[in-house]
């Protein structure tokens, strides 16, 4: 069975055309898969704007971020349990929450949101924990946990625009430089103040300085990246669409001159077969209209000619039955009778054998 060529069934498409299909289907069977279905926003499809398409791929990202979430507050439930902080387990169950309902967020789409959420509570936990530690003095040893605050950084910069980065790197800057300079310091870490307070502030403040700046630089050059692959990808769309239009056009230029070559040797019963949803059906369609009118023009030009023609005829009878009458009232003699298929055969079989008589003039 012969296919279009205009639109080929799917054992005729070629190998690079069926290969993202099976890869789709896949990444549609992936655990991960799985989760995007729970927790993803729902892909607005490849003929979606960029900002749309770009949302989405936020959204996944922000779903990949919330499970690791899950995983490791999950995790921490038993170290809360054992904990000799018992704020700790109500900061980890409130983390929980908090993820449950960014998840469901995160489903509606509302990813900006879902980004502030995760900020948020990112922070809200390392406060709290150094807040509520049973040591209140700040030591040596503890100036690491604020090298934890990255992680807002790190969610901020990937979830939210990129420049929120340095929003959040600047309130990580004041809380860490507050902490360290207004919370009681054991007797180490005073000591270390009182030699120099830049010694000890520089180490957590650069570090939050690095990473907002290096991750914004690394963001921004991703977003660009994928901005150029995006109008890469649409300019081969629009490449391939031109290229598959040019193809109907070329098909049905070809069915047009075709049907006009036929309608010129002078069928005009021919019709154009472009169908409705053809980009050249309204032309086919006005020529398949032409054709009709010169069809009918054309019987009636047959018609006209039939007709003139047997006018023709029936003229050059009558002359020949007046010629006829004319001889037989000169000889005074009846009408031959002459036998031929004419049109005025039986009115001539009437007058056949019949005198005419000149009428007498009246005196």
């Amino acid at each position: 069975m012969n296919q279009n060529p205009l639109n080929p069934s799917n054992d005729e498409l070629p190998s690079w055309e069926m290969m993202p299909r099976f890869q789709d289907r896949r990444r549609n069977r992936s655990p991960l898969a799985r989760w995007y279905r729970w927790a993803a926003p729902v892909d607005p499809g490849k003929d979606a704007p960029f900002e749309q398409r770009e949302s989405f791929r936020q959204g996944r990202i922000a779903s990949v971020i919330l499970l690791l979430m899950l995983l490791v507050v999950i995790a921490f439930i038993p170290l809360a349990l054992s904990s000799a902080n018992l704020y700790t387990l109500p900061i980890v169950l409130a983390l929980l929450v908090v993820a449950c309902i960014a998840v469901l967020l995160n489903r509606q789409g509302k990813v900006l949101l879902v980004g502030i959420f995760i900020v948020f509570s990112v922070n809200a936990a390392l406060v709290l924990t150094i807040i509520t530690a049973p040591i209140i003095d700040l030591n040596v040893g503890s100036l690491p946990v604020f090298d934890l605050f990255i992680l807002s950084e790190l969610a901020a910069v990937t979830v939210l625009p990129a420049v929120s980065v340095f929003v959040v790197a600047f309130i990580n800057c004041i809380y860490i430089m507050a902490s360290i300079l207004l919370m009681p310091h054991s007797a180490d870490l005073g000591a270390l103040m009182a030699h120099s307070v830049y010694t000890v502030l520089i180490r957590p403040v650069a570090l939050q300085v690095v990473v907002a700046v290096v991750t914004y630089l690394w963001v921004r050059n991703a977003q660009d990246a994928i901005l150029r692959a995006d109008r890469a990808e649409v300019i081969a769309q629009l490449e391939h669409a031109i290229a598959s239009q040019k193809r109907e056009l070329d098909y049905g230029i070809q069915q047009l001159l075709q049907t006009m070559v036929q309608a010129a040797n002078g069928d005009m019963s021919v019709r154009s077969p472009l169908a409705q949803g053809h980009v050249l059906w309204q032309v086919a369609v006005s020529l398949n209209t032409l054709l009709s009118r010169l069809q009918r023009s054309s019987q009636s030009d047959y018609e006209l000619q039939r007709l003139t023609a047997e006018l023709q005829r029936l003229k050059s009878e009558l002359n020949w039955v007046v010629g006829a009458l004319r001889d037989a009232k000169t000889r005074r003699a009846p009408l031959p009778l002459v036998s031929g298929n004419t049109l005025i055969e039986p009115l001539y079989r009437e007058l056949a054998g019949h005198y005419v008589i000149a009428p007498q003039s009246r005196k």
